[in-house]
């Protein structure tokens, strides 16, 4: 079976809302998370700086990064391993560099924007689950 690994950006505001990306018209799904696919002899750490940088312009340290988990799935018989990392601002506006564009948007609201996307519920309430834990390990 095929294997995949992608690290993903979570950016969380003190609302507890969280920034997606429109990709409608550019990208299956519609509605996604930012960040990518782990690059030969890349960390996912380290995927997630260069993705931030090349989807949002974002500089971002490691030490502004909360590894908060990974979540695999299959689908169509490839299996992918998804890194999450939270990204804790207040920043508002940030500049998309790939899609449409990117909307602050509450839990609930994701999973109606994400419902096509294979497994949301179950991805999105993990990152919900992750959130209210105190789970700080790096990877």
């Amino acid at each position: 079976m095929e294997e995949k690994q992608k690290a993903l950006l979570v950016p969380i505001n003190s609302q507890n809302q969280m920034l997606i990306q429109d990709r409608r018209g550019q990208k299956k799904p519609d509605w996604g998370f930012f960040g990518g696919g782990i690059e030969e002899g890349e960390t996912p750490l380290e995927a997630m700086i260069r993705e931030s940088k090349e989807e949002l312009d974002l500089e971002i340290r490691p030490e502004e990064l909360e590894y908060r988990g990974n979540y695999r799935t299959v689908f169509e018989g490839v299996g992918t391993t998804r890194y999450f990392y939270l990204y804790r601002t207040e920043q508002e506006t940030f500049t998309v560099l790939e899609g449409n564009g990117a909307h602050w948007v509450s839990f609930p609201e994701a999973m109606t924007r994400m419902e096509k996307w294979d497994t949301i519920d179950e991805v999105v309430q993990k990152i919900g689950i992750l959130l209210s834990t105190d789970k700080k390990d790096e990877k």
